[in-house]
């Protein structure tokens, strides 16, 4: 086993001043080097010989550098070559590679000696994304980023160290590296197993094989056998459910889950799935873009118990792992994720005590890995001796609240937007961070970029107080950041306290060794600098106080300022239009300027349907600025949440603002897009706006086992209103609800029963007297189809 995306060359790089003191403490802290031990060896294609063209670095948004490993990679053209000179044996490859959007399916042919291995198929199909988050699939929106793959087979015969193997292009393409690995035989069937194969499942990928191993699965967990998937490719159409029960593959390189919507899925809380073993097989999706609607992962439900996850290989789904609690006890182990739309893992909603271990993560759509405290904290949980390499949006490591976790002796590496290596803070609705929160024996490499929003330069290791101040401890120890393009730590957004730092190494950051863009307070002991490219503090004053103790070297020097980086401003972040009459319209300017260092060409402005915008800002001069009319002209009742794209040459990627409008039909509903609130909600995204936002498609649900419960909506003025109807997801099961209607704390309609049936569409129609009200209050008291209030709208009519 080799460990994982540890620089041999960090510690002499880094031996310059005091600086290689620190790293030289940190080592010794380091009994096994950090990083996922993983069974590969990883070889940088720029460092192969080649005839092709070295391209990189550069980190800048949407050009292909920026994602390759090390930010650099080799161009290819049909009939060259990259060679690769092997240090260990092996008999398999994995490529990470990238062709063009839309070009035919290409190859490379692998060889050695002369003599042809394997030919590679590559493809753009799981490649390519456009405009800014959520992304699309249409060219048309510009901002082209998401250009690398892996592809990845078995040689047929075993390779010795000092085996050249070179990759031929039959067409364009660009290599970014190769994994080599000893794969070995395929592993056999255990004493005891139930073989997949007898209940029907088929090892060639014909026939849907789903049912086939849902039935072995079941099997298996009710006579306590284990089930056994023999080598082969396994058309697989849904999610497996797992509880109680031990599945095992003849392992990554020969037992394969493979279709649209595969996943393996234990039973969601409050009856989650325990002692639930997984080995030795790989998950393949078919994701083509990222759709938050859909619970699109390799592995996912909740899954706890003293339950086990090792060895498992998964690429081409939404989300790698997506575990949702509260739930208790899992241990992951040296697993692969690669090539996803969303998160590598993320531990939901009040996981706690699970340990993510030598598991490795490259190229994601969002946070490599992250624990997210959405309604209850995460806790007791810990990343340790993992690696995440190059995620594509947001961070290598998160922790979004909860207490008493940790992401300790790992690596993060080549985070390319809107995140850093490691992150911290109270965001998206997360249960505010407490306890201590441990950050140990790391190394953040090449990790913070510029972005097109605040904040507009992040740091290598960073802390973001959005919802509210964070005060739980942060215990930061041992950890070097090497090559941070801008700042290696950061603070910002509310008040921060009750962090320290010793024994950190900075080793050329690229703007400041310490950002400080918050109030709050740390103290830092033996932090050491060299080669910072600006000042050692980033601070204008905002409250924030530094302790320093003893050791602190190489970052004294304070600035207030950035200087220019090629972000361009923007006069807003939201365009709000509020209610329209139909058919009529209003235009709102958005102002785009230019500080510089460079003139910026904008290469399109875009708005979404409902909204149009007008004007040329071609080129925009350093100091210079153009504005941009968007109009807002409803022809049809609705809520438009839209967004204007702005594509251009900044390194900083596509920039977006929101735009927000009502199309008001006083003979319609009246609830669309007004103001509401509720006295609970389940998690961040089920919240009462989903209730106005005229989408069947998103909907309110209070927390579970606590009634009764209230939802509060202001028309925003006096208005005389005779019905409301109350709409389920029509493909939902049917239920009776409990509820009564409040104007004013006038009873409107008595507290009733009313059953919701998808038969006749999941709706519910209330009537009484026409009255004249601002406020109506819903209170619910019961739900036979779930404990809590439920509801996907709220339709309020005067006629």
């Amino acid at each position: 086993m080799a460990r994982s995306a540890m620089p041999r060359a960090l510690f002499t790089v880094a031996a310059v001043g005091a600086a290689v003191l620190v790293l030289s403490a940190a080592a010794e802290a380091r009994p096994v080097p950090p990083g996922a031990d993983v069974p590969f060896t990883e070889y940088e294609a720029e460092a192969a010989a080649t005839n092709g063209a070295r391209i990189g670095p550069g980190n800048a948004f949407t050009r292909i550098e920026a994602e390759a490993s090390g930010r650099r990679a080799v161009a290819l053209q049909a009939g060259q070559y990259v060679e690769f000179t092997l240090t260990e044996r092996a008999d398999a490859v994995d490529v990470r590679y990238a062709v063009a959007d839309g070009s035919p399916d290409a190859a490379l042919h692998v060889s050695a000696a002369g003599r042809s291995l394997a030919d590679l198929t590559l493809t753009a199909r799981y490649s390519h994304v456009y405009g800014n988050y959520p992304y699309t699939n249409d060219p048309a929106d510009g901002g082209e980023h998401h250009y690398f793959d892996d592809v990845h087979a078995l040689l047929g015969r075993t390779l010795p160290a000092g085996t050249r193997v070179r990759l031929t292009a039959t067409a364009p393409v660009v290599v970014d590296l190769a994994d080599f690995e000893q794969a070995g035989p395929a592993r056999r069937m255990p004493t005891g197993f139930l073989s997949a194969a007898d209940f029907g499942a088929d090892p060639t990928g014909a026939a849907d094989s789903g049912p086939a191993i849902q039935a072995a699965i079941d099997a298996g967990s009710a006579q306590g056998r284990g089930v056994w998937l023999p080598a082969g490719t396994y058309r697989v159409h849904r999610q497996l459910v797992v509880d109680k029960v031990t599945v095992r593959g003849a392992g990554p390189w020969y037992t394969f889950l493979r279709g649209p919507g595969v996943g393996v899925f234990g039973r969601f809380a409050p009856t989650p799935s325990s002692d639930v073993h997984l080995a030795d097989f790989a998950i393949a999706g078919d994701t083509t873009v990222r759709d938050d609607s859909t619970s699109d992962s390799g592995l996912g439900g909740s899954l706890g118990g003293g339950s086990t996850v090792d060895n498992v290989w998964i690429e081409h789904t939404k989300v790698g792992m997506w575990f949702d609690g509260p739930v208790d006890g899992l241990t992951v182990s040296h697993a692969r994720i690669q090539d996803t739309m969303a998160d590598g893992i993320n531990l939901h909603n009040g996981v706690s005590h699970v340990t993510i271990r030598d598991t490795f993560v490259r190229n994601t759509g969002d946070d490599g890995m992250a624990m997210w405290s959405d309604a209850n904290a995460d806790h007791d949980n810990a990343f340790v001796h993992d690696t995440v390499a190059v995620p594509l949006l947001a961070n290598g490591f998160a922790v979004y609240g909860g207490h008493d976790n940790a992401v300790t002796d790992s690596v993060a590496r080549d985070a390319v937007t809107q995140g850093g290596g490691i992150h911290v803070g109270n965001r998206f609705g997360a249960v505010p961070l407490s306890g201590t929160t441990t950050i140990a024996r790391n190394v953040l490499l090449r990790d913070g970029n510029l972005v097109p929003n605040q904040p507009e330069e992040i740091g290598a290791l960073w802390f973001y107080a959005a919802d509210a101040p964070m005060t739980g401890a942060i215990d930061v120890h041992d950890v070097s950041i090497v090559d941070s393009p801008f700042s290696a730590v950061q603070f910002y957004g509310k008040e921060i306290r009750n962090v320290t730092l010793d024994r950190v190494a900075i080793v050329r950051a690229g703007t400041f060794a310490v950002q400080l863009q918050s109030p709050g307070a740390a103290r830092m002991s033996r932090v050491v600098a060299t080669g910072v490219g600006v000042a050692g503090t980033y601070d204008c004053a905002g409250g924030f106080t530094l302790t320093r103790g003893p050791g602190d070297l190489g970052w004294s020097s304070t600035r207030c300022g950035f200087p220019p980086a090629g972000a361009l401003r923007l006069g807003a972040d939201t365009l709000d239009f509020g209610q329209q009459a139909l058919h009529a319209g209003g235009t709102l300017s958005l102002t785009i300027a230019n500080p510089g260092p460079d003139p910026i060409t904008v290469r399109s402005v875009k708005a979404t349907d409902g909204y149009t915008a007008g004007g040329s800002c071609a080129t925009i001069p350093v100091g210079g600025s153009c504005t941009v009319p968007v109009t807002f002209a409803p022809q049809r009742a609705g809520v438009y949440n839209g967004k204007l794209t702005i594509d251009s040459t900044s390194p900083a990627g596509p920039y977006v603002v929101a735009l927000h409008g009502v199309g008001f039909d006083p003979d319609g509903n009246l609830a669309l897009g007004q103001q509401i609130t509720s006295s609970s909600q389940a998690l961040s995204w089920l919240g009462p706006a989903n209730l106005v936002d005229g989408d069947p498609g998103t909907y309110f649900e209070s927390a579970n086992n606590a009634f009764p419960q209230t939802v509060t909506l202001d028309l925003g003025a006096q208005r005389s209103v005779d019905r409301i109807v109350l709409r389920l997801p029509a493909n939902w099961g049917g239920r009776v609800q409990t509820i009564a209607v409040a104007a004013g704390g006038a009873a409107l309609a008595p507290a009733a029963d009313y059953e919701f049936n998808p038969d006749t569409g999941n709706a519910v129609t209330i009537t009484f007297p026409p009255t004249t009200v601002r406020n109506l209050t819903l209170t619910f008291t019961g739900n036979t189809g779930w404990p809590a209030a439920q509801l996907c709208e709220l339709e309020v009519y005067a006629h």
